[in-house]
């Protein structure tokens, strides 16, 4: 079971911000677009590139990264720029990383090279274990059910003042029957 995490705007606007960043950083961003095994999955990260590349009048070369056995990663590769796009903005190079999500995952530790001290990742995670521990570092990818934010799901735990009350009339109770007998 999987659940969309973001929505296309959503996703590139967090894109777009990668792409101001990268620009500061003189590194090219990665957008992870996740393994897609149905042909629906990963289709809010594919309108996404494709909005973005649309728009887009940077000089970085970004690299979206799509794996899976579904047809949509081959979706991404023929993603057309309009003719209005300036000519020293290269398009978004899309690789196919793998069919299962173990290779997939390899393949972004390899090839997300980006080490400057300006952008750090998310809790300092190398980049093959950000989707699992950290969704929002990829708002690209569809998560499993397995990697929900635990915390973003649970309702605010609140301190019961009548245990500890009760633990305390125990105890004391407890120590009276013993000094008694």
């Amino acid at each position: 079971m999987r659940y969309h995490f973001y929505g296309v705007r959503e996703i590139e606007s967090i894109w777009q911000q990668e792409l101001d960043l990268s620009l500061e950083t003189g590194e090219a961003p990665v957008f992870d677009l996740g393994v897609s095994d149905t042909g629906l999955d990963g289709m809010a990260a594919a309108l996404a590139v494709a909005l973005l590349d649309a728009v887009r009048k940077d000089v970085s070369a970004p690299l979206a990264m799509a794996g899976g056995t579904g047809p949509l990663w081959l979706a991404n590769l023929f993603h057309q720029r309009p003719a209005t796009t300036p000519p020293h903005s290269p398009a978004t190079t899309v690789a196919y990383t793998a069919p299962d999500l173990a290779t997939h995952m390899a393949a972004l530790q390899t090839l997300d090279t980006r080490t400057s001290v300006f952008r750090r990742r998310p809790a300092d995670l190398p980049p093959w274990v950000q989707t699992a521990a950290q969704p929002s570092s990829h708002p690209g990818t569809v998560q499993t059910w397995e990697t929900f934010p635990l915390a973003a799901a649970t309702l605010a735990a609140r301190r019961d003042g009548w245990v500890a009350w009760s633990a305390v009339a125990l105890a004391g109770a407890l120590l009276l029957i013993a000094l008694v007998t």
